[in-house]
């Protein structure tokens, strides 16, 4: 999870384009409830005090923006809703916010630009509903595959003559080379007779 607790992320130029940074860098997705029970790690994003006299306009003024990591831990409250206890443990990072530049207009419009097709009409566009298959906010469609457990025992490899089991005959040739007969030398291989 990530947190952003200073108003600046909202207001300040400079700051909106940094949290937009750390959202994409760390591939952050707005969600509407968090689950305790898979929450482990939070990102903490925070402001600090700006100096004595600087305004928020002085780019070489402006406050720095710490970022810490935290491990949850939940410990027992005395409600159904657990207490949750935080225990830092890095990267810790300060910034300072130095050099910036705004993006071209145009190519910032056309970054910002979203597909005209609504997802409904892509949606019904793939015939009737279909399992599995999902179309997000681009307009691009996305599936699933699930593919059941496979048996390797089964599995069809490639035959080798060294991996095949003996015949009875053999097992009793082997018996004779084992002894060191010359017996087992001088008698032909046989062809076995294909079926």
């Amino acid at each position: 999870m990530m947190h952003f607790a200073s108003e600046l992320f909202d207001t300040h130029p400079r700051y909106v384009q940094l949290k937009s940074l750390l959202m994409d860098m760390f591939n952050g997705e707005v969600v509407e409830s968090v689950c305790l029970g898979g929450l482990e790690h939070v990102i903490s994003v925070t402001v600090a005090p700006s100096p004595v006299g600087a305004g928020q306009d002085d780019p070489k003024r402006l406050p720095r923006v710490h970022v810490r990591t935290y491990t949850v831990n939940l410990v027992p409250s005395g409600t159904r809703v657990p207490g949750v206890a935080l225990t830092e443990m890095g990267p810790c990072l300060d910034l300072s916010l130095r050099r910036w530049q705004e993006a071209d207009p145009e190519m910032w419009k056309a970054a910002m630009r979203r597909p005209k097709l609504k997802k409904q009409d892509v949606a019904k566009g793939l015939g009737k509903r279909q399992k599995n298959v999902e179309v997000d906010e681009m307009g691009d469609v996305r599936g699933r595959v699930h593919v059941a457990r496979q048996d390797l025992d089964r599995l069809q490899t490639r035959k080798m003559k060294g991996l095949k089991s003996r015949v009875d005959g053999d097992a009793a040739d082997s018996e004779d080379d084992a002894r060191g007969g010359d017996e087992a030398a001088e008698r032909p291989l046989r062809k076995k007779a294909r079926r």
